[in-house]
């Protein structure tokens, strides 16, 4: 199934190749794929990477407020994308880093720049000229949501405190990750998480595929610049199958989620990165916190991942069926975690 234009007009924009890291195969991203919810091996584990040091995070939300994110456009401030005379955040630096734009992860870089820049040419701009206002084509991070219900109960096992060279799919960090939802016409999902993910982008730093007590996205270089720079309680990136009404549609598709400080504001809006910390009483569902998840238009295949659309079954207004899925549990609670019980402090 082919990407609607609403996520590859992002990518139309003439893109120089440049020199970049080894692009990987898919063996090590697709290790493990016959486990299940939680099935990282012991095989490929370093010296001591079997013992139980590291960090355990707790999140979960029983049936509650979620929010199913449609395609829009993003708004973008300066303190993370610059301005047309200085712009950052741009494509050029992730591309100068590749070695190989002709293999799996330099052509998906630029086939969806999104997952670590946005190149000028995909901004809008003020009447002057002077200062970027929202991108130029919808994306997967609008302030364009709809409310549906759903579950979460995440545990994230963070075994391993930094990303080893080349080790994309043999690390000891675990995930048990249940989350059942609806999309807006009420139809149920379920997403299996086979195992976690080590992703092989430069300047990510995911720690083996689960991080705690950590920043990303942002100005982070870590995920995407178009979500603001927010406290992580834990996040993973992994593997995994989209289940719609009981049958899987979706095979190997990569999955990240997140518990983290809370970005979506009280009239609904995505905090920009100079909005953040929003205090509870600012945020949407009243609370410091919340969990979100996508799966991006990405496959891993025999090859390595390439840019295929999400096989969900909503339809969107242009007769596309939504190409990718992003949802905000605006209702969790953090069980366990570094600082799980530190709260905003009170206005004097």
């Amino acid at each position: 199934m082919e990407s609607p234009e609403i996520l590859r007009d992002v990518c139309d924009s003439a893109l120089d190749r440049r020199r970049v890291l080894q692009a990987v195969g898919a063996s090590g991203l697709l290790a493990g794929l016959g486990g299940r919810t939680v099935a990282q091996s012991d095989e490929g584990r370093g010296r001591g990477e079997g013992s139980d040091a590291g960090v355990d995070v707790i999140a979960r939300q029983d049936e509650g407020v979620v929010h199913w994110s449609l395609p829009g456009k993003r708004r973008l401030g300066q303190t993370v994308f610059g301005t047309p005379e200085r712009p950052r955040a741009t494509l050029q630096p992730m591309l100068d880093l590749l070695d190989d734009p002709e293999g799996p992860v330099g052509t998906l870089l630029q086939e969806l720049p999104i997952l670590v820049g946005l190149p000028p040419a995909a901004r809008e701009t003020n009447g002057d000229g002077t200062a970027y206002t929202q991108t130029a084509v919808p994306t997967p991070f609008s302030d364009n949501v709809v409310r549906v219900s759903g579950s979460v109960h995440a545990t994230y096992r963070d075994r391993r405190p930094y990303d080893l060279p080349h080790s994309y799919g043999a690390s000891p960090d675990e995930v048990a990750f249940d989350v059942e939802f609806t999309d807006p016409n009420g139809t149920p999902y379920e997403l299996d998480v086979h195992h976690t993910i080590q992703p092989p982008i430069p300047t990510w730093e995911t720690g083996g595929g689960v991080v705690t007590d950590t920043w990303i996205h942002g100005t982070t270089g870590t995920e995407s610049p178009l979500l603001p720079r927010t406290y992580t309680y834990a996040a993973f990136w992994g593997i995994c199958d989209v289940v719609v009404e009981g049958d899987v549609v979706d095979e190997n598709k990569v999955i990240h989620a997140m518990t983290v400080g809370n970005m979506r504001k009280e009239n609904g809006e995505i905090a920009l990165q100079s909005e953040m910390p929003l205090a509870p009483d600012e945020t949407f569902g009243g609370q410091a916190h919340h969990t979100q998840l996508i799966v991006p238009p990405i496959t891993v295949g025999p090859d390595g991942p390439v840019h295929e659309a999400v096989n969900t079954a909503y339809t969107l207004s242009n007769g596309h069926t939504q190409p990718f899925i992003h949802l905000t549990f605006e209702e969790d609670t953090v069980v366990k975690a570094p600082f799980a019980g530190w709260e905003f402090p009170a206005e004097e």
